[in-house]
């Protein structure tokens, strides 16, 4: 007679799912996800206007951004870098999110949102976007880290998506 494994897979599914499962922190307050997605904001309001300084300072020094493309591959991009792209960047540049989760407890936030990316007014791309925020003592929120994803095709915010879901029966 074998032994069965199947209650302690069980056991340890169950234990992955409650780890995973995201959490607001006791006593996070509205006003602090509100200041979160505050910095998130003004990031983009930077984006689009090109400003490396506004963007600077909302990025704590050594800031990373790791990118996951559309053929899987990852690039690591320094702050600095980033902030170069970004001065000599052309084009207008559009991105917003949807339906954030934030997750905020002792001076750490995290930020996870799907996104959409249009330049010069057109649909570019898609993808997620994970905002890695800390907070020192009294300081504001600044951005440690972010980490997103690009995808081109299947995007629901692309026309052609929405065209092909709309023809559907």
């Amino acid at each position: 007679m074998r032994p069965s494994f199947l209650p302690a897979a069980v056991a340890m599914s169950v234990m992955t799912l409650a780890a995973a499962a995201p959490v607001q922190a006791a006593g996070t307050s509205a006003a602090e996800r509100k200041a979160v997605l505050d910095v998130v904001d003004r990031t983009f309001v930077a984006l689009a206007k090109h400003d490396a300084a506004a963007m600077r300072a909302l990025l704590v020094p050594g800031t990373t951004f790791a990118v996951r493309g559309p053929d899987g591959r990852i690039k690591m991009e320094r702050d600095e870098d980033f902030l170069q792209a970004l001065a000599t960047g052309k084009g207008a540049w559009r991105e917003r999110i949807r339906s954030p989760k934030v997750i905020v407890a002792d001076g750490l936030a995290q930020v996870w949102a799907p996104y959409d990316f249009h330049l010069d007014g057109r649909f570019s791309h898609c993808g997620i976007d994970s905002f890695a925020l800390v907070k020192d003592g009294s300081g504001p929120w600044r951005i440690a880290g972010i980490t997103y994803s690009v995808q081109i095709d299947g995007c629901p915010t692309d026309p052609k998506t929405r065209a092909r879901h709309a023809a559907r029966p």
